[in-house]
Parts: structure tokens; C-alpha cells; sequence
């Protein structure tokens, strides 16, 4: 992937001086005007900084999906949202930062007019990818709260105090949009969109197809995700996707490759290396179930550096205890691979529609039955072990393993284990997906630390709780929104979380 400067939003346009006395009220470091490109590159790059933070004021899902652990301040492993208004800021970077951006940027884009036959398709094409951007944003929303501001949002004059909509209709309304805007993409296959404005696939004429295959690969993900509540839908709109095409290898991966320059940095190497903090380790549940299968990734994840810890008979590496403060030094770390300052940031890749797929095949959403489901399960786990650095060979010999092997019954796993256990270790670092893989198969079977269920918390959470600001300032919309999902608790499933 093509390293592109990332623009940053709100750069002003110089404006030529005047002896108008007004022109001393303005602040040349604070410009009014700004270009629609510029919109679209911060909103793009805020995405996937939210999405890959580990500032535990933003994001904290590779912690509920129990994939790391806190050594000084283990609050957030407890459970507890409210002490660092984590719901307030991640519901704040969609809406405020991400949404906000798309809608400028879109309203612009919308305004030009007088244009050439092919400026036309390109501002056709710019307007599909805001919508992409758009959908994939609410789709995280719903998939952290439950139901959402979609049909008011964005127009505080008009809105200013949005309704919540039901997240099965606005699920079927993104399903919708998406369907429109690969058509788009399709059909103006041979033009850019966005050009180097793009910072994910670089923008150019190719980008289009890239985009098309990441749009059906969304809709494989909704479709699996609503398939409990709907199946019949589900099956259609999936195998539409995959007849128009998904992601192919880790060649499509959708990720945006950071730069060195300050501000620009992968949000990992600032929040791990120039911070100079030790507040993160590997949690033992998950480095456990690694160990215990021989997983070569784990030389990938893990490291056992200075001062390299007491490892237990038969282990090669050991994790924090989940939900406790823990002694650095006591636990194996993780690895110099998250110091890069450029080390991609990644919302899609080829391993999680792999086992996506596997999971569709074992519903019956996709024919094939089980072989087909082995197929894409093993194509999942070498993907991942390909795109951390392993080879081909390192994968057969895993795969050939008799706790991994698809088909083989000593292991006594359900596919729902076999899946959802190899899924939480291709998911690695990727926290929000492994945790909704969680919520929707029960597998790997996790459990809230004793310090969580001494504060009454009993299972690990499956969402978050709305944003304390919306209960003040949104308060009569917030409670009928907490009425119809069952309740504003952690413990509340979301609609399609069925098992």
C-alpha cells in the first residue's frame, strides 16, 4: 500500500490582504473555510485512530475481549466505563469527529455544479465513498450501542435533540447503501475518486475496485451479524455480496499505514512508546489458550524480554492476570511490532471474512456444509499467520494439529468453538472485532474477573452504555432509547446477539 501524506482537516485557503479594518479580526491560525478533500482525509484517519487506539480513555475492546491486560490501573478491565466517560469519548469520535467531517464534506461535494462529463463521475464517486465511510461509522455505533441517532443526526439546527433508531432497521438501511454505492463503484471502475485525498487505497481509478470489494466485505459482516434474528435476509444479501466480489487476499486488506511525523504516528507508538508507559501486557486467558496448541504466532504477539519473567513448567509465555494490577516484569510483553510509528491500522482484512464465511457456511447462509466451512476456516488461520510473517508451511503444520484440525472429533469442540476460538487469535490487536466475534458465537468462553464481580458485574460486558452527556442534555430521547433495547446496562445484548 502506497504511503500517502495524511492531509490534515481544516487548512485554510490564504486569503490575499486587504485594507479592509475587518481583516485585523481574523485569526490567520484558526481559517473558516477549508476544502472537502481535507474533510474526508481527518475523517478517514480519526476512523481508524479510533479504532485502533489503546488509550484506555477511547478504546478499551482488546481489553473486553480479554486479549490484554492492565498493570497500574486496572479499571477499565473491571468494568468500569463511567471513571474515564470511555462511552462519552468513543460516541464522541463518530458523531463529532468522523460524521460531522463526512456530512461537511459530502454537503460540498453535493454543492459543485458546472462540471465536465468525467469531473461528474469522480464527484459521483467521492459522494459513494463518504457514504461507505458514513455507513461503516454507524455500523460500529450500533454494534457498541444498540440503537442509535441515524435518521436526525447531523442536523443540529433541525435535530438538536435526536430520536434513537432502531439498529435491525438502520442495519437493513446500511445493508441498502452499500448495495448503492458498490454499483457506484462498479460502474466507474476506470475513474478516481478522491486521489491522494484517500489515505487508505491511495484514491486512483484501482481504488475503486478495492473499495467495492471492502463494501460486500461489510455486507458479509452485517449479514453474519443479523443472521440469528433474520436468516432468510441474511443469506440473501450475503451471497449477493460474495457473487460481487469480497476481499481476495491480504492484498485488499483495508488499512491505512501510518507516517513518521508527529500527528501521523499510529496511535499504538504513541500511546506505548512516546508516552514511555508499561500499562499493557498480554492477558494469560488469552496467551494461555495460545500456549496450549503451540500457535507459532505467539513469537508474532509475544516476547519475553528484559527482565524476562518466571515462566511456568511447560509454557513459552506467560500473561497479566485479567482484571488485576500486574507487576510488568512478571509477564511476558508484547511485541517491538507495535512500537513502529508506521505499523498499519487495520478495519477489515482477508483472515476475519475468512472466518466469517466459515461461520456463514455453518448457518446455512452459504451451501457447502462442512467441508466448505473447513475450507474458509483454514484460509482464515493462514491468512493470519501469512500477514504477521509466517509462511505457508507454518500454517499446514497448525492446521494439521488435532486441536485445530476442522474435522477432527477428539477435540470435542462445536464449530461454534472451533471458529470463535481461532477468530479471537487471527483477531489479535483488533479488539472491537474480536469482542463482537465474542458476543455473537460465546466463543472463547470469558469470564469477568472476581474483581469486576465483586462490584456486582457478573459477565463481560457485550456493549457499551450510552454517553452520559446524551442522560442530561437528551434525556426524554435517552430513556425511551434505554426502554426499548431492555435496559442502559453493559449486560443488555443487542438485537442480533441471540446466544
Amino acid at each position: 500500500m502506497k504511503k500517502i501524506l495524511l492531509l490534515i482537516s481544516f487548512i485554510g485557503i490564504m486569503t490575499s490582504c486587504s485594507d479592509d479594518l475587518t481583516d485585523k479580526n481574523v485569526d490567520p491560525k484558526k481559517p473558516t473555510i477549508t476544502k472537502a478533500e481535507y474533510l474526508f482525509t481527518n475523517a478517514q484517519k480519526k476512523i481508524v485512530d479510533q479504532m485502533v487506539s489503546t488509550s484506555v480513555n477511547n478504546n478499551v475492546f482488546r481489553l473486553f475481549a480479554q486479549q490484554w491486560a492492565e498493570t497500574t490501573y486496572p479499571n477499565e478491565s473491571q468494568y468500569d466505563l463511567t471513571g474515564r466517560k470511555i462511552p462519552d469519548n468513543h460516541f464522541n469520535a463518530f458523531y463529532r469527529d468522523v460524521l460531522s467531517d463526512l456530512f461537511e464534506s459530502k454537503s460540498m461535494i453535493e454543492s459543485q455544479s458546472a462540471m465536465t462529463d468525467s469531473e461528474a463521475v469522480i464527484k459521483e464517486n467521492k459522494l459513494a465513498l463518504i457514504d461507505v465511510l458514513e455507513v461503516y461509522s454507524y455500523s460500529i455505533l450500533a454494534d457498541t450501542f444498540g440503537n442509535i441517532h441515524y435518521s436526525q443526526a447531523g442536523d443540529i439546527i433541525k435535530y438538536p435533540l435526536p430520536v434513537y433508531d432502531d439498529a435491525k432497521t438502520i442495519y437493513k438501511d446500511l445493508i441498502t447503501r452499500l448495495i448503492k454505492d458498490e454499483a457506484v463503484f462498479k460502474k466507474n471502475a476506470a475513474s478516481p475518486n478522491f486521489g491522494n485525498a484517500d489515505i487508505i487505497y491511495s484514491g486512483n481509478a484501482a481504488s475503486n475496485l478495492k473499495w467495492a470489494k471492502f463494501v460486500n466485505s461489510l455486507i458479509v459482516r452485517l449479514s453474519v451479524n443479523i443472521s440469528d434474528v433474520e436468516p432468510d435476509y441474511a443469506a440473501v444479501q450475503l451471497q449477493a455480496a460474495l457473487a460481487n466480489g469480497v476481499l481476495s487476499s491480504n492484498a485488499d486488506n483495508t488499512k491505512l499505514v501510518y507516517l513518521t511525523t508527529t500527528g501521523n504516528q499510529n496511535p499504538l507508538y504513541t500511546d506505548l512508546v512516546a508516552s514511555n508507559r508499561t500499562d499493557f501486557v498480554p492477558a494469560e486467558p488469552f496467551v494461555a489458550a495460545m500456549d496450549a496448541v503451540g500457535d507459532p504466532r505467539m513469537v508474532k504477539y509475544f516476547v519475553n524480554d528484559t527482565p524476562i519473567p518466571v515462566l511456568p513448567a511447560g509454557r513459552t509465555f506467560i500473561g497479566g492476570t485479567y482484571g488485576e494490577a500486574n507487576v510488568y516484569s512478571s509477564s511476558s510483553h508484547l511485541t517491538k511490532t507495535f512500537n513502529s510509528q508506521t505499523y498499519p491500522g487495520t478495519l477489515f482484512d482477508y483472515a476475519e471474512l475468512q472466518f466469517l464465511l466459515a461461520e456463514a457456511v455453518e448457518k446455512n447462509l452459504i451451501p457447502g456444509g462442512s467441508a466448505q466451512a473447513k475450507k474458509y476456516y483454514d484460509a482464515g488461520i493462514t491468512a493470519s499467520m501469512l500477514d504477521w510473517g509466517l509462511t505457508a508451511a507454518d500454517a499446514t503444520a497448525y492446521l494439521a494439529k488435532p486441536k485445530v484440525d476442522y474435522n477432527n472429533a477428539q477435540s470435542g469442540a462445536t464449530w461454534k468453538e472451533k471458529i470463535g476460538t481461532q477468530a479471537w487469535f487471527a483477531l489479535y490487536n483488533r479488539g472491537f472485532e474480536a469482542w463482537t466475534s465474542y458476543r455473537r458465537l460465546g466463543f472463547p468462553v470469558l469470564k469477568a474477573p472476581t474483581s469486576a464481580i465483586n462490584k456486582n458485574i457478573l459477565t463481560v460486558p457485550v456493549r457499551y452504555t450510552y454517553s452520559g452527556k446524551e442522560q442530561s442534555v437528551n434525556g426524554t430521547n435517552y430513556t425511551k432509547a434505554a426502554s426499548d433495547i431492555g435496559g442502559d446496562k453493559m449486560n443488555t445484548k443487542l438485537f442480533w446477539d441471540k446466544y
